[in-house]
C-alpha cells in the first residue's frame, strides 16, 4: 500500500533536516511514475456501457455520475470508491459504492438502489456488483430517516432478489458497467494520489 511504503521510506531517513519527509516523498512519487505514467484521466466513458453519458466526473472529485435515458425513463448511477479496509495489516481489495435511481419523468415513486461493486477473481480484472438495499422515495430527494424503507435486502425472498438485479441489468446496470466504473474510479484516485505528491514534493522543496 502506497501510504505505507510512505511511513517507511521516512522513517529510513530520519537523519534529515526535515525528517526525511522530502527524500521518502520523492522516492514514492519516483515508484508510482515508473510503475506507469498517470495522467488526468478522461471523464468516464465506456464502450460497455454506450447508452449512459457522464453527467459529472470532476478531476479533484472522487466521484462519477451516469446518466441513462431511454423511453421517458431515466437511470442515473453515482458511485464513489468505498472506504479503504485492512485483514491483518494487509489492504484488502477496492470496492466501490453505487447509488442506481431510476425514475420517470412526472411519475412517481423514485426507485433507489445502494450497490456494492467486488472484484471476480483476481483484483484488477473483471468485477460485479450486488445490491445492499432496495427503497422508494416519492419524490426526488425525498429520502426521510423517519420512514419506512422496506425489510433488509439480504431478508427478501430468493425470487424477489433476482428479479430486482434482473431489473437493474435491463437498464444497463449490469457487472460489465461496475466494472467500467470501478477501474475508472481506481485510476482516478491514483492520479489525485501522485498529483498530491508532487504537491508535497514542492512544499518541502521550497523549504529544504
Amino acid at each position: 500500500m502506497f501510504l505505507r511504503r510512505l511511513r517507511t521510506s521516512a522513517a529510513l531517513r530520519r537523519g534529515a533536516n526535515d525528517g526525511g519527509v522530502l527524500a521518502a516523498i520523492r522516492a514514492e512519487l519516483s515508484h508510482e511514475l515508473t510503475s506507469s505514467a498517470p495522467s488526468d484521466p478522461p471523464p468516464f466513458h465506456s464502450q460497455d456501457a454506450p447508452d449512459f453519458v457522464t453527467v459529472s466526473d470532476a478531476p479533484r472529485a472522487q466521484d462519477v455520475l451516469l446518466r441513462r435515458r431511454v423511453d421517458s425513463e431515466e437511470v442515473l448511477v453515482s458511485a464513489l470508491l468505498a472506504p479503504l479496509q485492512f485483514a491483518d495489516q494487509a489492504p484488502l481489495p477496492r470496492a466501490a459504492l453505487m447509488k442506481v435511481f431510476v425514475s420517470k419523468p412526472g411519475a412517481a415513486p423514485v426507485l433507489h438502489f445502494d450497490c456494492r461493486t467486488f472484484w471476480v477473481g483476481e483484483d484488477g480484472g473483471d468485477a460485479d456488483y450486488a445490491i445492499n438495499a432496495v427503497r422508494y422515495h416519492p419524490i426526488p430527494g425525498d429520502a426521510g430517516e423517519d420512514k419506512y424503507e422496506g425489510p433488509e435486502f439480504r431478508d427478501l425472498d430468493p425470487r424477489q432478489k433476482a428479479a430486482l438485479q434482473e431489473y437493474l441489468v435491463a437498464r444497463g446496470v449490469n457487472s460489465k458497467l461496475a466494472s467500467s466504473v470501478l477501474h475508472h474510479l481506481l485510476q482516478k484516485e491514483r492520479s489525485q494520489y501522485v498529483n498530491w505528491l508532487k504537491t508535497l514534493e514542492e512544499t518541502f522543496a521550497k523549504n529544504h
